[in-house]
């Protein structure tokens, strides 16, 4: 009756909660974030400008703020080449405004998802080229780009790589590499996303000139962070926590509009905002046309023309909902007709797919099979690919060993994307699998939930609530907490949404502590719910009506006393 196997996090040590001068609640809850001392804890608690580490600290940073500077200073033509999801599109746009500020008609370029691909491309150089552009900036690309670098370099462009992707034993000859994954990078952070590492070479460049950073450079970069799952820890913890506080009264007319759009209250704002309302908006121009759309949206300074493409977004991010939907049918089905059950990873495909939802499909399979996923969209003699992992298993390491040549390979741990010959596709699932499977045993198959610690229900008071608040911002290697309490009593169970998609609850423990719950795409369980369950669950607000009161959204249950698995 449960989705997997339960499990605590570890306890923290005898007095760990006197040292820091808290409730044991609140110790435990730290300390499963990596908290170990009081120092740890109140920095973690403010989150504040100190976790900034000096941009100056990055590789070829100082290389790189010379040259723009010189750029700037002689009115050079500068492109900024970024990718074309959200992490790349608000790097490229943070740029866009930081040379603007600075006097400079900063040139952008962002690649067809489609005709162009992901990285730098030889098209883009060559059209760089003749428009006169003497600095080319990349975003969240380049490292892999050997070629293309040598192009520009052939002709007359130095080449700025800023990116965060895992660097090879060997470097493309550019001007400056900013990227912390380089073997010789002392910086102590290498959690950066692309947006991140944008922001940081604004930074370094404004603080070079003598100028401020100003407020929408770390709106976009918390944009870009979150996009693209960063670890919200450390220096990325406090460019959301900062960006997310800076967009409750942004003066940027882009996010105002799409927050608009979305149906969002900016005084609201989270990162579960981000992730569920904004980012999705901003990716559907890239996942059904050309992610320029978004670029436009985030640089403009019209409301009019910012309202107007916002409205777009929306309408285009409802037709990639349905357009996925359509998708996971016949990804489902493949699925159910394959017969490769021993198989370590799952690979689907289609002619008809369209690439800028391969990973949305890659990703909601991994998530029901517990298994890496390749979506591939199948052409006559190629076919591209997205791929998406699962906790503890390095997908780029796996692909990296799989004996098939790419045509095109990048990504990272959790995330991969590769172009492929056809006659090679059997050859992969054989290699890829065998390569996953040594990272993975077969005791790690089974699906983990982690829970911060056993609580009664009673616990969760408003004060409590104000605590979990402060662990905030919530995402990649800083989880919403999730806690277990047992022993509930179902007091009322109904199905809700689409086709009873989801279970609506009540409960209630030791004749008190009533609260609602939901849990999301479990409606299927209703039939099977018991009297009493043990109950893994978030805490959240849900509001309705102008009225906002405590919900949990349940992860899991089980009857009360019964084993996992069961």
């Amino acid at each position: 009756m449960t989705n997997g196997e339960w499990r605590g996090r570890p306890a923290p040590p005898f007095g760990f909660a006197n040292s820091l001068g808290l409730t044991p609640f609140q110790a435990h809850l730290l300390y499963s974030r990596g908290v170990r001392d009081r120092a740890d804890a109140d920095l973690f608690l403010t989150g504040d400008a100190r976790l900034f580490h000096d941009p100056m600290s990055l590789p070829d940073m100082e290389n790189a703020v010379e040259r723009l500077a010189r750029a700037v200073a002689e009115r050079e033509k500068i492109a900024i080449f970024g990718d074309f999801d959200t992490d790349g599109i608000t790097g490229t746009a943070l740029l866009v405004h930081t040379l603007r500020d600075l006097g400079n008609t900063a040139l952008p370029y962002i690649p067809d998802r489609t005709d162009e691909g992901h990285g730098l491309n030889k098209q883009a150089v060559e059209s760089l080229a003749e428009q006169g552009v003497t600095v080319l900036i990349t975003v969240d690309c380049g490292t892999t780009s050997f070629d293309e670098v040598a192009q520009a370099n052939a002709l007359g462009m130095d080449v700025i790589i800023t990116d965060h992707h895992i660097v090879e034993s060997e470097l493309p000859a550019a001007h400056a590499i900013v990227n912390p994954q380089r073997p010789d990078s002392l910086y102590p952070f290498l959690g950066l996303t692309g947006a991140g590492l944008a922001f940081k070479l604004g930074q370094a460049l404004l603080q070079h000139l003598g100028r401020p950073v100003p407020s929408r450079l770390m709106e976009l970069a918390a944009l870009g962070t979150v996009a693209d799952v960063g670890p919200l820890i450390g220096e990325n913890r406090v460019i959301v926590r900062l960006g997310l506080n800076s967009m409750k009264t942004t003066n940027e007319p882009g996010i105002a509009a799409l927050a608009n759009a979305a149906g969002l209250d900016l005084g609201s704002l989270n990162s579960e905002a981000l992730s569920f309302n904004i980012i999705p908006r901003l990716n559907a121009a890239g996942r059904l046309g050309h992610a320029s759309i978004s670029l436009d949206l985030l640089t403009t300074q019209d409301d009019e023309q910012a309202r107007r493409i916002a409205n777009t977004l929306d309408r285009l991010n409802t037709e990639r909902q349905k357009i996925t939907e359509r998708t996971m049918i016949e990804a489902r089905r493949q699925v159910s007709e394959q017969d490769h059950g021993s198989d370590s990873v799952i690979i689907v495909g289609h002619q008809e797919w369209l690439p800028g939802i391969l990973g949305l499909v890659a990703g909601r399979l991994s998530e029901e099979h517990n298994r890496p996923v390749v979506a591939m969209t199948q052409g006559d003699e190629t076919s591209r690919a997205s791929v998406r992992s699962v906790p503890g298993v390095d997908v780029h390491a796996a692909l990296d060993e799989a004996d098939v040549e790419f045509l095109r390979f990048g990504g990272h741990a959790q995330a991969a994307g590769f172009t492929i010959a056809n006659g090679d596709v059997e050859r992969l699932r054989q290699t890829l699998s065998d390569a996953i499977a040594r990272q993975r045993n077969e005791t790690d198959a089974e699906v983990v939930l982690e829970y911060d610690c056993e609580v009664p229900l009673s616990l969760l008071t408003k004060q409590t609530m104000a605590f979990i608040d402060s662990l905030a911002p919530h995402g990649a290697a800083n989880p919403e907490p999730v806690f277990l309490s047992r022993n509930l009593r179902i007091m009322d169970a109904r199905m809700v949404g689409a086709e009873g998609k989801h279970l609506k609850l009540r409960v209630g423990q030791n004749g008190s502590s009533i609260t609602d719950a939901i849990a999301f795409r479990q409606g299927p369980r209703y039939a099977l719910l018991p009297n009493q369950v043990d109950m893994l669950y978030s805490v959240g607000i849900d509001t309705w009506n102008g009225r906002s009161r405590m919900q949990l959204r349940v992860l899991d249950f089980r009857p009360s006393g019964a084993q996992p698995g069961s």
